[in-house]
């Protein structure tokens, strides 16, 4: 990830390419799961199904 946390949690959406972030970066995820709360969209693109998938509102594989 390459955005500030403070960045993806005031997003409308967040588009995550070939990363498992919920497993993998637990502690940044967090700051989706915050945007997600104030209505942002998370989109996952990535051929695997993985706990960031389930998450997503969009996925992509």
């Amino acid at each position: 990830m390459t955005n500030h946390w403070i960045d993806i949690r005031n997003s409308d959406c967040v588009m995550i390419i070939g990363s498992n972030a919920a497993e993998n970066h637990p502690i940044s995820f967090k700051w989706v799961t915050k945007a997600k709360e104030r209505g942002a969209k998370l989109i996952s693109v990535d051929p695997r199904f993985t706990r960031t998938s389930s998450k997503a509102d969009i996925y992509a594989p």
